[in-house]
């Protein structure tokens, strides 16, 4: 964007809504991966309980032969199921991330309001019109109340938001 153009209202709403749909991205895409997990964990549970009971039914039937791998392997689905669901459940368990604030376009609007002012203020004290005294340094106060307010609301922000 120029330095000279002013954005307009619609820019700026468009450029949080922007921020708005890549949030809500984010969101949703981790609660698919938790509902995922939660889901592969399930499965994994339910494997392990199947193999489980017919690992525990042939080492009944036979008495401690072959049968003990069933119950290894139905150890280590059980391992992986409860991973799964502890993963998931700590997921689902994080809160949620905040809401984007819209402070880049709060500061687009500052800037598209005050631009104009300021050129229209330089442009009349450079086209001769000659003002009395109080409109002069009214002027000049709104002016280095502009840059104040400008300096100090930049100041204020965090240094990582672009």
């Amino acid at each position: 964007m120029r330095a000279d153009a002013r954005p307009s209202l619609s820019l700026i709403a468009l450029s949080y809504l922007a921020d708005l749909r890549q949030w809500i991205g984010r969101l949703v895409t981790g609660y698919a991966l938790a509902c995922g997990s939660v889901l592969f964990g399930a499965v994994s549970l339910l494997v392990a309980i199947g193999i489980g009971v017919a690992a525990a039914f042939h080492a009944l039937e036979l008495r401690y032969g072959i049968w003990i791998a069933y119950a290894a392997l139905a150890g280590v689905f059980l391992l992986l199921g409860l991973l799964g669901l502890g993963t998931g459940r700590v997921m689902l368990g994080r809160p949620a991330p905040a809401a984007p604030r819209p402070s880049r376009q709060v500061d687009m609007l500052k800037r598209a309001i005050a631009v104009p002012v300021a050129a229209r203020l330089i442009a009349t004290s450079r086209a001769g019109i000659n003002a009395d005294p109080t409109t002069q340094v009214l002027a000049a106060a709104a002016v280095v109340m502009l840059v104040g307010w400008l300096a100090a609301s930049r100041s204020n922000r965090p240094r990582d938001v672009i």
